[in-house]
């Protein structure tokens, strides 16, 4: 979901406030697009400070209307580590979701958004693991130069395998926000807490902190770079991880 995991993204050359900068693509995480507008967020590599998974990643987005935005969205690695997770070459998952502004009153927002994503295991062949399934809130404030929202999100995940059945709930609260520093220029950052509802979800309780700085091509085209870390866990089990963002809007 671009507004959680791909929000590392860039600014247009202008600044825009009040209610026509829901639908400028800048990095902000109140961003949807403007109606009958495409968006394409490309993170063309991710890897970590242990270099043994690297993954690349894709969503395109359209709008419905200004308050409305589907999108579908994918993902695939390469994971070198004594214990991959599906092979070394792995099809990760398949995502559809949507982006709905419910409040939109001058400088204040809220909106809801969720989706569901297949997660596959492609080591032998091509095999449905799991389906999680993701329903969130976003409610904040957004000026001229900065952003700042709070996060509310819930996932549930169900195994799709005949030989086990397990499910699992988890909860996700934190903030997100933006600061454009110029007409070239801006810098984001997250915060994020997930933990278990009910059984362990992938890896359970996890602080995430995160920062990105991003430039801008042109108009309608970007480029970004972040890194982010759990700082729950150690490095051997969650290392530092870095990217690369470029994303377009047409």
């Amino acid at each position: 979901m671009k507004k959680i995991s791909c929000f590392f993204i860039g600014v247009l050359g202008v600044t825009i406030g009040g209610a026509d900068a829901a639908n400028v693509i800048n990095g902000n995480p109140l961003y949807n697009p403007a109606a009958g507008r495409f968006y394409n967020i490309l993170q063309p590599v991710e890897f970590d400070t242990k270099f043994e998974r690297f993954v690349m990643a894709d969503e395109l987005g359209y709008g419905i209307s200004d308050a409305f935005a589907i999108h579908v969205a994918t993902s695939g690695s390469y994971d070198s580590s004594d214990h991959p997770e599906f092979g070394k070459w792995s099809w990760n998952d398949l995502e559809f979701g949507f982006d709905w502004d419910l409040w939109n009153k001058g400088q204040r927002h809220a909106e809801v958004y969720g989706d569901v994503k297949q997660v596959y295991n492609t080591k032998d062949n091509l095999q449905t693991v799991a389906y999680n399934w993701t329903a969130g809130a976003r409610v904040g404030r957004m000026t001229d130069n900065w952003t700042v929202v709070g996060i509310v999100q819930v996932d549930y995940l169900n195994d799709d395998l005949p030989q086990d059945t397990f499910d699992a709930w988890a909860m996700t609260v934190g903030m997100q926000g933006q600061y454009i520093l110029n007409q070239n220029w801006n810098v984001v950052g997250e915060m994020l807490f997930d933990f278990d509802l009910f059984d362990k979800y992938y890896d359970g309780e996890r602080l995430r902190l995160g920062v990105g700085v991003n430039y801008n091509i042109d108009a309608t085209k970007y480029i970004g770079v972040y890194t982010s870390k759990d700082v729950v866990h150690g490095f051997n089990k969650a290392p530092m991880k870095f990217g690369v963002v470029f994303a377009a809007d047409f």
